[in-house]
């Protein structure tokens, strides 16, 4: 599947005989990883994306304005759209409809003569039949003509015939499928980020099309529609950071059947950022048509730069990288024929893209510059000044190489080596401190763990030029170290020394701004060794607890302690509940502890953010919606008028989940308010807190009654006071110590709880939607501070450890 945007007449003949068939659907479920990548996640939720790409597909064709992607309770997804509906007629030499066909023939499509598509997306061009032939079932309906059909289908096979289900108003394709557990054996549950990432990005690069994504089980929503396409991306991508021009500049242009789309626009940071598009889908490794662009921005800023008009001061010869310091952009291209090369298939091969793109963008920046000087001079100004940069930069690394103190040399006595040779099987810890250091190289296998200490926090490289960050010792020997090189002429991820990176820092704040720190060095200087999943942040254990006569037991975190607190004392309790027979006890018991454990944790996070206990579990009982129907919203708002809220006018909510919204308060918390719409049902806690109470079964607020085996008793009709007396009760006899730092363990506990691979638990670091990424570095880590105190006011209540 390819993708060109050029409209397919309305009147145009699209029904059985437009669809080509080239081949069957055999080797399939045989091999399912040569069509979609792999059997993991990747592999998983790219069967949403090639449902999607054909509705994508229609609204490129001029015929579909809206896709709806649901994902439902028992694990399956369903993609729906208003375009023309697939064909549903005999097709006049396989003697099949042509939906049965297209469902189930590999290949099978009107996609491959140019005519009903002059082009299409997806990566891989396999189309539904490959997510038909690897799902457990699928069931397409379509409609089409004035007339609804379905047609069932299990492991790729027809199950029945076309169904006719009667004349409908509606028009377009709804796929429902449930991934094959069979062929996805590490799990078939699709992951709403993952996703909705992908969802937003395809409402930016296709601006005529609304799309949403839902939940079911969460009651989550999103609905995307970006009128302003790949300028709305731009703006969304340099959202929070400090501009050199207001507005982007957007170019496009179309020859020889290949349609640019280009929008760039420079901020004062020092990274560039190019996210290049082939028919919808990301070229991670660029291609020919960035090629082109990058080429033309070069040239144009350069002829600019020695025009008269320009000032004596700004007049440089710059390199690609200065021109390109700070730039965002997105480039767009539909080809109807692309050729994909690189390691991953996602690098642009076509020769003759790169001329096209080049002179389209060549043209339209040069009108642009010419009608735009003073925008052209702050461009200009931001190259000029990374061009001289770039020089210093070059001339303090001569020296630094001359003094032998540059990071191509490996410092003595900071690093800690380890005896294995092999890359593969040596890891590399980053810890905090001479002090854990010390601990660190001592309790460490030292046949294949180095230790690197760094002292105080290293730099903060989101604000720093590259010449800057070289001038950091400690960001010195950590690229020696890991053997890399640094910069895009020198880095080279191949040669990394450890393909086990791992951050080890105290649990606390300065341990968590160090964490930061380091992570925000690998994103922007080093992200193909995140992206190859070699970053790792160690979990050290936050509780010892001594069990006497010289036994001990570490804990991770929170939820570990109550577990084990729970289990030591579940033996010898009793929970009489009033209205129920049967006692709470073993095994129900322990079940019952954990439910309760979860409901009171997501009672805490709503109050956090402001929705207090009462209203949070009378909302709980008096409502299961998301209030998205006004009438609904003022039933639920008169509800609570009548339980002693005051309660404010319903209105329109604010915010993307769109529906209804009003303000509740109660005299007796000091007429504290709360905002009760969508936007408060949708809060992950307030989700959680929901399944909780649904998996507690009534027993919330029920009066109870607890037993201890020692004779003790003592009754309870809230969680939260139960909870805290079983914790107490289960804390006796025995001795819990918080850590604070890693200093605080001997070599020996440090081995045991954090660095023995049989034992310790480790946190892989990933880039699961690498523009959310891109604006939680900007706005925690840039230069701007009104954003970072938006952030902190918006987030502080959700804090729930901070040791100062």
């Amino acid at each position: 599947m390819t993708t060109e945007k050029t409209k397919t007449p309305r009147g145009s003949g699209y029904g059985a005989g437009q669809i080509k068939v080239l081949s069957g659907l055999s080797a399939v479920r045989k091999r399912p990883a040569m069509y979609i990548g792999n059997t993991g996640a990747e592999g998983l939720h790219h069967l949403v994306y090639e449902v999607v790409d054909n509705s994508i597909d229609e609204a490129l064709a001029g015929f579909c304005t809206r896709i709806e992607v649901t994902l439902h309770e028992d694990g399956s997804v369903t993609v729906e759209d208003n375009g023309r509906g697939i064909p549903v007629d005999l097709h006049p030499t396989e003697g099949i409809p042509a939906l049965e066909l297209v469902m189930t023939r590999l290949h099978a499509g009107g996609k491959f003569d140019h005519q009903t598509y002059k082009v299409s997306g997806g990566l891989h061009g396999v189309g539904v039949s490959v997510v038909n032939a690897l799902s457990e079932w699928l069931v397409a309906e379509v409609y089409r003509g004035g007339r609804a059909y379905r047609q069932r289908y299990r492991r790729g096979e027809v199950e029945g015939p076309l169904e006719d289900l009667g004349p409908t108003r509606k028009q377009g394709t709804k796929v429902r499928f449930k991934p094959d557990p069979e062929i996805f054996r590490e799990g078939t549950a699709f992951e709403y980020d993952i996703l909705q990432a992908r969802m937003r990005e395809l409402a930016f690069l296709n601006s005529g099309v609304k799309i949403s994504l839902e939940d079911e089980a969460s009651g989550v929503r999103h609905e995307y529609h970006f009128k302003g396409g790949v300028v709305s991306f731009v703006e969304y991508l340099n959202k929070n950071k400090d501009l050199v021009h207001e507005k982007p500049v957007f170019i496009s242009g179309e020859r020889d059947g290949v349609q640019v789309e280009a929008a760039f626009q420079y901020n004062r940071g020092y990274s560039e950022r190019i996210q290049s598009y082939v028919n919808n889908i990301r070229t991670k490794e660029g291609g020919t048509h960035v090629a082109g662009f990058r080429q033309a921005l070069t040239k144009c800023l350069n002829r600019y730069a020695s025009d008269d008009v320009v000032p004596k001061k700004l007049r440089e010869k710059m390199e690609g990288d200065d021109v390109r310091e700070g730039l965002t952009c997105v480039l767009s291209v539909r080809v109807p024929n692309p050729q994909f090369e690189g390691q991953t298939k996602t690098k642009l091969g076509n020769t003759e893209v790169r001329s096209i793109v080049g002179s389209i963008v060549h043209e339209g920046l040069s009108t642009y510059l010419e009608e735009n000087p003073t925008v052209a001079k702050k461009i200009l100004a931001k190259a000029v000044e990374a061009a001289r940069a770039r020089e210093a930069a070059r001339r303090a690394k001569e020296l630094a190489r001359k003094k032998g103190g540059g990071p191509d040399v490996m410092m003595a006595g900071k690093l800690a080596e380890c005896q294995e040779k092999d890359p593969v099987r040596r890891e590399l810890f980053l810890v905090e401190g001479d002090s854990a250091g010390g601990s660190a190289k001592q309790g460490r296998d030292r046949r294949f763990q180095a230790i690197l200490p760094l002292r105080g926090k290293i730099m903060n490289v989101e604000k720093a030029r590259f010449d800057k960050m070289l001038a950091s010792e400690e960001i010195r020997q950590l690229i020696a170290a890991l053997g890399t090189g640094i910069g895009k002429a020198d880095f080279d991820p191949d040669k990394v020394r450890y393909h086990k990176v791992i951050i080890m820092t105290d649990a606390d704040v300065d341990g968590a701004h160090i964490r930061t720190l380091l992570l925000t060095f690998f994103y922007r200087q080093m992200a193909p060794l995140v992206e190859r999943g070699m970053l790792y942040v160690a979990q050290p254990p936050l509780y010892r607890v001594g069990l006497g006569k010289g036994k001990e037991l570490f804990l991770v975190d929170e939820a570990a302690l109550d577990r084990f607190l729970f289990d030591r004392i579940s033996d010898g309790l009793r929970v009489l509940v009033e209205g129920h027979d049967v006692a709470l006890e073993g095994r129900k018991l322990r079940d019952f502890l954990d439910r309760a454990a979860a409901y009171e944790d997501a009672l805490e996070g709503l109050e956090r953010k402001g929705c207090w206990r009462r209203l949070a579990e009378d909302l709980l009982r008096e409502s299961d919606g998301a209030l998205r129907d006004q009438a609904e919203a003022e039933t639920l708002a008169q509800k609570l008028k009548g339980l002693g809220y005051r309660v404010g006018g319903v209105r329109a909510a604010r915010g993307e989940e769109g529906g209804y919204e009003f303000d509740v308060g109660v005299e007796d918390l000091g007429y504290l308010t709360a905002t009760v719409g969508p936007g408060l049902f949708q809060l992950p806690e307030f989700r959680r807190l929901r399944r909780a109470y649904g998996a507690l079964e009534g027993l919330v607020g029920a009066r109870m009654e607890v037993a201890l085996k020692e004779g003790e008793a003592a009754e309870f009709s809230r969680m939260d006071e139960l909870l805290a007396f079983i914790r107490a009760s289960a804390r006796k006899g025995i001795t819990i110590q918080r850590y604070k730092g890693l200093g605080e363990m001997n070599p020996g506990q440090l081995w045991e709880t954090t660095m023995n691979p049989e034992k310790r638990t480790l946190l892989q670091v990933s880039i699961r939607d690498a523009d959310e990424a891109e604006s939680l570095f900007t706005t925690l880590m840039g230069d701007k501070v009104e954003p970072r105190r938006e952030f902190i006011q918006t987030h502080a209540l959700e804090v729930q450890e901070l040791d100062i």
